[in-house]
């Protein structure tokens, strides 16, 4: 459960189809992630202990897990606080309500907390000229602007500088740095890249992240008799490209090289496992292949 605003509210009840998302929060087509779901059905009843806060127009500050979790039970009323806040203060209250919790990475949390920047702007502008500070105007701002961005989200004011640089990126790459598959910085480093260079440069660091992770997440839990469930899959086109790797690393081989072993595992589901040898010349052929680009 995140921490709770400290405002002063009234406790009310509130039909669950009256509240609503706030305008960032739905702008940004955020959405409460599976892990936190599940998190409010192994609480069950427990879930709804403590209130919602919400503004006077209904605008969800702290629960919308417990909201879509509500909805999904059928249940039509909730405790609520209260806030007589508006639309801004709303914001921030959110951005400090919700920690890094899931679904709440950084990059999120600048894109909500950049929906202050206006105003921000606006009122250091004015603050400035009556100050009589009218030389280099827009740097200062632009500074101070930087600097409550990163305050409202709780970030580094490395990471809004970096932020505001990946706005013409690629589309799949603001769409992995939105669902958290990749880290501000990672994305940075490739925002000098082409569209397509880009797109290539995701496709394997995900290559190379299914190969790192499942193998010894597999491997376990083939030990232990379990499923699956949690671990990183291939898709299709990953998975196409890793055969071709192996084949294209074969075909170099010369005719005295050792064959390759293949065992069989009694385990559910579909599943490749690696030798660490083959892993490393697979790795050496991704490498290779981001290095051309």
């Amino acid at each position: 459960m995140s921490e709770r605003p400290q405002s002063a509210g009234e406790l009310v009840i509130r039909f669950v189809s009256e509240l609503r998302k706030h305008p960032a929060y739905a702008e940004h087509q955020l959405a409460v992630s599976p892990a936190q779901l599940a998190a409010m059905k192994r609480m069950g009843e427990l879930a709804f202990k403590y209130p919602l806060w919400i503004t006077r127009e209904r605008v969800i500050i702290d629960g919308y897990a417990r909201k879509e979790f509500a909805d999904s039970l059928g249940i039509s009323t909730l405790a609520c606080v209260e806030l007589d806040v508006g639309e801004e203060e709303a914001l921030r209250l959110i951005l400090s309500s919700h920690g890094r919790s899931s679904g709440w990475i950084d990059f999120n949390r600048i894109r909500l907390a950049s929906g202050l920047k206006e105003i921000v702007r606006i009122r250091a502008r004015a603050n400035q000229q009556a100050g009589g500070q009218l030389k280099a105007l827009s740097n200062l701002t632009e500074a101070h602007v930087r600097k409550e961005i990163a305050k409202a989200a709780h970030v580094s004011e490395g990471n809004v500088a970096k932020f505001d640089q990946l706005r013409n990126s690629d589309p799949e790459i603001l769409n992995a740095l939105a669902s958290g598959e990749i880290r501000i910085n990672r994305a940075w480093l490739w925002r000098g890249l082409t569209g397509q260079e880009q797109r290539e440069a995701l496709r394997l660091y995900r290559i190379k992240r299914d190969l790192e992770h499942p193998t010894r997440t597999l491997a376990s839990k083939h030990h232990a008799n379990s499923s699956f469930e949690s671990c990183n899959l291939l898709n299709k086109a990953d998975l196409k490209e890793l055969i071709q790797g192996v084949c294209s690393m074969l075909s170099r081989e010369t005719e005295k090289s050792e064959s390759v072993a293949i065992g069989l595992i009694d385990s559910p589901g579909k599943a490749i496992l690696l030798t660490t040898e083959l892993y490393r010349d697979l790795m050496a052929i991704s490498k290779k292949k981001l290095t051309c680009c």
